[in-house]
């Protein structure tokens, strides 16, 4: 079955895009890894059977590339969103949202990842682990660490 382009990108496109940056840190890779994406799959003329394939498809896609960015040598060398925005001034205590975001920056990019589609995309476990091409325990285990460096970050006690 073919999609209509546009429609696919109009669609997917802005979660394609949250789920970028929840593992690059910034919008301008994110921005470039979905167009990478996009690409990719107008190029390959591949035929999906439903809209849930191609989803699936696409978020795999953006997450492989999002990867594949992170190990670059030149993404190594650039300054991580946290310490940016820690150069930018002392924050405010009221904005907890921005201590949060802080704390999903310092996230590594596979728990980030996970963290954004569970919480933001209100994906389900078994919907994560087709999306990412990883095991149901996998994404769980991934949930359970994250969510433990994030209380560590943020503040909260952390019970061994």
């Amino acid at each position: 079955m073919e999609f209509d382009f546009e429609q696919v990108v109009t669609e997917l496109g802005p979660a394609l895009f949250r789920l970028a940056v929840s593992f690059c840190g910034n919008r301008e890779d994110a921005e470039d890894a979905v167009q990478e994406v996009f690409l990719n799959y107008l190029r390959c003329g591949k035929a999906f059977a439903d809209p849930d394939a191609l989803r699936r498809y696409l978020m795999t896609a953006t997450a492989n590339r999002c990867r594949d960015l992170l190990k670059s040598a030149a993404h190594r060398h650039r300054r991580s969103l946290d310490e940016a925005e820690q150069l930018s001034g002392p924050q405010d205590d009221a904005d907890a949202r921005l201590d949060v975001r802080l704390a999903l920056g310092r996230l590594e990019p596979k728990y980030r990842g996970v963290v954004y589609l569970f919480y933001y995309e209100d994906r389900s476990v078994r919907q994560i682990a087709r999306d990412l091409g990883l095991t149901e325990t996998a994404v769980r285990t991934r949930l359970v660490r994250a969510r433990k460096q994030l209380k560590a970050l943020l503040g909260g006690e952390t019970h061994e």
